[in-house]
């Protein structure tokens, strides 16, 4: 992922210190090109401390992580950019038993991210 190239562990712990610095970075690129609301395609919304948005017409909520690869992640975002990170910018590929022992998380909380990737990384090689 370009968007990692030429960092390294300590530069991205720094970037990214809380959960809520990952939801920020995420509801920055996730509402870049587009602000409007899913559910009635309005285009102002309110934006909330978790970095959710509220539709004004409808009032849909919207968090930072819903539709993306962190959307339903059992635990905390900041641990799955980190996973992300890590697998992203290896030079070989790692297994799910390493990235488990890596993170400290059973490998079923696992199994759901790293398929999310792997179906990500296929599409990313197809458009490429």
């Amino acid at each position: 992922m370009n968007i990692f190239k030429g960092q390294n562990l300590l530069e991205f712990s720094d970037r990214f210190k809380s959960g809520q610095d990952c939801k920020e970075y995420l509801a920055n690129i996730k509402w870049k090109d587009t602000d409007e609301c899913r559910k009635c395609v309005h285009k102002k919304s309110q934006i909330r401390k978790d970095f959710s948005r509220t539709c004004n017409i409808c009032s849909h909520q919207e968090s930072a992580t819903s539709n993306t690869l962190f959307h339903k992640v059992k635990f905390g975002i900041r641990k799955a950019f980190f996973i992300v990170f890590e697998m992203s910018t290896s030079t070989k590929s790692l297994s799910a038993s390493y990235v488990q022992y890596v993170s400290g998380l059973p490998k079923r909380q696992l199994v759901c991210l790293c398929l999310k990737l792997e179906k990500l990384w296929k599409v990313a090689v197809i458009i490429l």
